[in-house]
């Protein structure tokens, strides 16, 4: 049986075809199973599949039924547990903490398939079954929870989530070189007889990119305050981000009651393993036990993601805690390679969607000092000089892409940090030649906000000023008799935002594009953000600057309001 053509099984039935009398591994998630390298589940698995580990799938349990998470009995090894692709409290809830009605990572799309803090549900339902069995807990809701955090939802500050889920270590980023780290050590414990009578989580200290309990403090570890005190003040708490954010490149040990919460620093990717990962055998669609379509995929199908990490360290983004601040971008071989499968499958059209990453013309970028830097942002509070932009280098690749047989359109998709491409030296031609060829309508761009204050708070100072970058785009539009769009992406409700600066950025905005978008967001705290610390104390844990925040749902909601209920 050609093992390369098969889902990752979810199924007894599944596991039986291929031969198996067990599984080694058995991940769950919150989400459908897309077997998609944008979709961490499938990641997950196939990087564990291609160390030779037999690995099952859980997509989706009923939580309400224990049963639904025996389907493999215990594994060998491990259960992995996932929430999904996105935290499965803003899964469920919206900015103003009201119930979502849609899930783009289930069939059909709609929302109640995932329980609210789906890691900690799931973890019950293993424990009940199977007290003995080793537990590792990953994924962005898992990642961003890592450590003490403000939670917006209950509004308070909980504690580490490996605490809350009981699980024996927690991976938090991409996840791909640890979790085989820790596959690889469980595995050498059961054949190494010497090893068996100690616990299996003795086997998993020094790993990059985890997070564990432990009864000592290694004595090069850089010690955090206590969490208890973390947990009942605000002073400690900003103190203990400001410490975090400044010592991450370092083992890091916090006390918590008896024992030590260690965070080790993550292992940085080569673009050599990136590609390797992308290379895997992904079936690029979903298991075929699903009746109905699952948005998420048919949004991302035919693009691809050609690197991992953002520069910008925007104060509300997840990105730089969860994939680093460090761009590793994928060979031009890979990604070429990755568009000429996407131009194989049956149902494509000729339109790749997107070749781009948190934010696409971050491709190429490199580091003089190789990364070894200690600034929070390479583009805040102004561009870094060691930051070596290489946009070319991106829009080379795209046109490389659209000249694959069967490819007859490749955009960005992603949106575009505007400011980011008006400093490279070769600004304007790069932008002509995004907009003649790789912009169809309309571009996407974030200024997020206008005002000044707003955006210190966000940590988005712009590198060059909008005006500048809508007169060039529109200069270079009309000379090439090109109709073409910009959509900017705007923030409510964020620290330092109010009705007043709302108002004068409804009216900029207006003049500046002509139109009133609707696409605004309202901020939500994420945990672990640096807005999530000022939103709850007020404080920007970096700088030491006070914010005014504005924490009532009804004055949220007024805010919001002051575009959506503007339009003409």
């Amino acid at each position: 049986m050609d093992e390369k053509n098969l889902f990752l099984p979810i199924s007894k039935a599944e596991m039986t075809q291929r031969g198996w009398d067990a599984v080694d591994i058995v991940l769950i998630s919150g989400d459908a199973y897309v077997d998609h390298p944008a979709f961490g589940l499938a990641v997950i698995g196939r990087a564990l599949e291609n160390q030779g580990y037999r690995v099952g799938i859980i997509a989706m349990p009923d939580w309400k039924d224990p049963a639904s998470i025996a389907v493999f009995g215990k594994p060998r090894l491990f259960f992995g547990v996932t929430s999904g692709n996105v935290d499965s409290m803003l899964a469920r809830y919206t900015a103003f903490k009201r119930y979502r009605s849609d899930d783009p990572y289930v069939p059909g799309g709609k929302a109640g398939r995932k329980p609210e803090r789906a890691v900690l549900v799931y973890c019950n339902l293993i424990k009940a079954a199977y007290k003995d069995v080793l537990l590792v807990i990953g994924g962005v809701e898992a990642s961003m929870r890592r450590a003490a955090h403000y939670d917006f939802w209950s509004n308070k500050v909980r504690r580490s989530i490996i605490e809350d889920s009981r699980a024996d270590i927690l991976v938090y980023g991409m996840g791909e070189q640890a979790i085989v780290a820790i596959a690889e050590r469980l595995q050498q414990r059961r054949t190494t007889p010497a090893l068996q009578g100690e616990s299996p989580a003795a086997d998993l200290k020094d790993i990059p990119g985890t997070v564990l309990l432990a009864r000592y403090c290694p004595p090069e570890a850089y010690r955090l305050p206590a969490e208890e005190e973390v947990l009942s003040s605000k002073e400690t708490f900003v103190e203990f981000y400001r410490e975090f954010y400044r010592h991450q490149h370092q083992v890091l040990a916090q006390p918590t009651g008896k024992r030590y919460l260690l965070h080790y620093p993550p292992a940085n990717i080569s673009t050599e393993a990136l590609d390797a990962i992308y290379a895997l055998p992904f079936l690029r669609k979903p298991h075929p036990s699903y009746t109905e379509a699952i948005p998420a995929f048919e949004m991302i199908r035919h693009s691809v993601t050609a690197h991992r990490g953002c520069v910008s360290g925007c104060s509300f983004c997840s990105l730089a805690l969860h994939q680093g601040k460090r761009i590793v971008s994928r060979s031009p071989q890979s990604v070429l390679r990755e568009v000429r499968t996407i131009a194989q499958e049956p149902d494509f059209k000729g339109h790749i969607t997107d070749i781009g990453g948190p934010s696409a013309n971050m491709y190429g970028l490199e580091c003089q000092r190789e990364w070894h830097c200690t600034r929070e942002s390479c583009l805040f509070p102004a561009l870094c000089p060691n930051l070596h932009l290489n946009t070319l280098r991106w829009v080379n690749l795209l046109q490389q892409a659209a000249r694959i047989q069967g490819v007859s359109l490749v955009t960005v998709g992603s949106g575009l940090r505007y400011d980011l491409l008006l400093r490279d030296p070769e600004a304007r031609k790069l932008l002509e030649t995004l907009l003649v060829h790789h912009i169809s309508g309309q571009l996407k761009i974030a200024p997020e906000h206008t005002d000044p204050q707003v955006l210190r708070a966000m940590r988005k100072i712009p590198l060059v000023e909008l005006p500048e970058f809508l007169d060039l785009f529109h200069q270079i539009a009309r000379q090439q008799r090109k109709k073409r769009y910009l959509l900017p992406y705007l923030m409510s409700c964020h620290p330092g935002s109010n009705q007043k600066n709302m108002r004068a950025m409804q009216q900029t905005i207006r003049t500046l594009f002509g139109f009133v978008p609707e696409q605004v967001q309202a901020f939500i705290p994420l945990p672990m953000t640096l807005s999530s610390v000022i939103y709850y104390t007020g404080i920007d844990p970096l700088t030491g600057e006070h914010f005014d925040v504005v924490r009532d749902m009804n004055e949220r909601r007024k805010q919001h309001q002051t575009f959506t209920q503007s339009q003409d």
